[in-house]
C-alpha cells in the first residue's frame, strides 16, 4: 500500500490554490505585456552567454521572443523561437497547476511526479535532447541575437 498522506489544513489548501493561480500571469500576462511593449525595449532582452561564446543555442535561447510572439497569438513564430517552451515548460506549468488545484479542491496531498528523484533523469535527457536538436536544426534563431 502507498504511504499515508494526511489531509491538508485549510491554510495549506489556500496555499495550494494560490500556487495554482500564480501560473495564470506566467502563461498569459507576461506574453501580453511583452507583445505590447514598445519596440525599443527589445534591446534589453537578455543575451545568452553560451551563444555569445560558442555560437550554440541553449534550451532557453529565444524565450523572451517566444513569449512576445505568444502575446501576439503567433504560436508558430513562438514555437520557432523556442520549441522547448512548448515541449516542456508550458506542459509542466499546466501539470503543476492541475496538481495544485486538485490538492486545493480535494484537500488531500497528491504527490507530483516531478517531486520524485526518478524524474530528474528523464528531465535531464529531454533538456540535452532539445539542446542537441535545436543546434542541428536552429529554426529561426539564427541572426536574432
Amino acid at each position: 500500500m502507498g504511504e499515508f498522506k494526511p489531509e491538508l489544513t485549510p491554510t495549506q489548501r489556500k496555499l495550494e490554490l494560490i500556487k495554482a493561480a500564480s501560473f495564470g500571469p506566467a502563461l498569459f500576462l507576461i506574453p501580453l505585456l511583452l507583445s505590447f511593449a514598445p519596440s525599443w525595449t527589445k534591446q534589453f532582452y537578455p543575451v545568452c552567454i553560451l551563444t555569445k561564446i560558442t555560437g550554440l543555442y541553449c534550451p532557453g535561447c529565444g524565450t523572451a521572443r517566444a513569449f512576445e510572439r505568444l502575446g501576439a497569438f503567433d504560436f508558430w513564430g513562438a514555437f520557432l523561437y523556442n520549441p522547448f517552451l512548448f515541449l516542456f515548460v508550458i506542459p509542466i506549468l499546466l501539470y503543476l497547476c492541475a496538481i495544485y488545484m486538485t490538492r486545493a479542491v480535494s484537500g488531500r496531498h497528491i504527490p507530483s511526479l516531478l517531486s520524485s528523484p526518478k524524474s530528474a533523469l528523464p528531465v535531464l535527457l529531454l533538456v540535452i535532447g532539445i539542446f542537441i536538436l535545436r543546434n542541428i536544426f536552429p529554426l529561426s534563431l539564427s541572426g536574432s541575437f
